[in-house]
């Protein structure tokens, strides 16, 4: 169905049949069939279908679409819904005798005969409407059971007195995604690789905290030379990162492990997945993670420092939620950038004074810097 009209679809089809049936008794005037709220006034007899619930297809909603095969994408089923309507009888004018329910009766039977003989809409239904897609599973119409007490509920949230009605249930229609999954390209070549490890295990990184230019001594096991190590994008970072993450610089490799330098001043700080990869003849074998935290810190200043002057710091790991601490007091950023940070040094702070960065949670380390007069 197409995505923006698979319930219109349904409606359309409900209503075509409800029509076909009441053709096949002699009534006159013939009931109307309407698709609508039930707290709709409208005059004569009349038959409608109203949509009060829309619940997910259990059976469908973690498959794949059906008669697609294995090309499809896994984990991306269509979005599969089951309808329930009420049919409600609405009566004639008042007659004199008093039976002016009995055309609804009549009109409420013969619209039931009819679905009870179509329970099954399919591709080619002289029912569906005509400007149909295909329809990738066939609509399934069944007498659904309701009892008074969910009836009235119904009833009194529409605010209006209960009326004969019964439930059906449609199930299952599908809504198209607006997106289609393209397969990639066979498999050319099949290869086993035997490697002799379990693949790479972090143990430890130490210090625990590191910034910038910080060397960061990782325990590991079961690593290869093929062994990479990357640090998974976090929101804030800039453009650019590859997929797997953002490479760390191999400064060293220990008889314990290697030592690791984060790539870039300008990733954001907190806390963030350390990932290493093992490869063999290009196919990756091995996976483990490790926690560590990034935390901002002053690089340098601009000189002279002059106290009640503006200053601007070359920094790393800073952003917009960048707090600025002089001598453990907040002092007010007046610019601030992923590398850099500016505000106004306190009037009468000359001597060195103690400075500290807090960004993304996590606080630096202190760096001093000496004011002057």
């Amino acid at each position: 169905m197409p995505a923006a009209n698979a319930i219109q679809v349904v409606d359309d089809t409900l209503k075509k049949l409800a029509d076909t049936g009441l053709t096949d008794v002699p009534m006159l005037p013939k009931p109307d069939v309407t698709v609508g709220p039930l707290d709709r006034d409208a005059d004569g007899p009349r038959l409608n279908w109203f949509l009060y619930r829309v619940s997910p297809n259990a059976t469908y909603r973690n498959m794949e679409p059906p008669r697609t095969g294995s090309t499809t994408s896994r984990g991306k089923p269509l979005l599969a819904l089951d309808l329930h309507y009420l049919l409600t009888a609405y009566p004639a004018d008042p007659t004199a005798t008093g039976d002016q329910e009995q055309t609804g009766h009549i009109a409420l039977a013969a619209a039931m005969r009819r679905l009870h003989e179509n329970p099954i809409v399919g591709d080619g239904s002289p029912f569906l409407p005509l400007a149909t897609a295909p329809l990738p599973e066939p609509l399934r119409i069944a007498l659904e059971s309701l009892d008074f007490e969910t009836l009235s509920k119904v009833w009194t949230a529409a605010a209006q007195p209960i009326r004969l009605s019964v439930g059906y249930a449609v199930t299952v229609v599908f809504v198209d995604a607006l997106t289609t999954h393209t397969a990639g390209p066979p498999v050319r070549e099949a290869r086993n690789v035997i490697v002799p490890s379990m693949g790479p295990r972090l143990v430890s990184v130490a210090p625990a905290r590191i910034g910038a230019d910080t060397d960061a001594n990782v325990a590991v096991t079961g690593a290869l030379p093929t062994t990479t190590y990357t640090l998974a994008e976090e929101r804030g970072d800039p453009a650019g990162a590859p997929t797997d993450g953002w490479p760390m610089t191999v400064v060293a490799s220990t008889p314990t492990g290697v030592v690791l330098r984060l790539p870039r001043h300008d990733l954001v700080a907190g806390t963030r997945r350390l990932d290493a990869t093992a490869t063999a003849e290009g196919l990756p074998f091995g996976r483990d993670s490790i926690g560590v935290t990034v935390v901002p810190l002053v690089v340098s200043n601009s000189a002279p420092v002059v106290s009640g002057g503006s200053v601007t710091l070359t920094t790393a790991h800073t952003g917009d939620d960048t707090e600025l601490f002089f001598d453990g007091r907040a002092v007010a950023v007046t610019g601030v950038t992923p590398t850099s940070v500016t505000f106004t040094v306190p009037a009468a702070s000359v001597g060195t004074r103690t400075l500290m960065l807090r960004s993304g949670r996590v606080a630096g380390p202190a760096y001093d810097l000496a004011v002057t007069a």
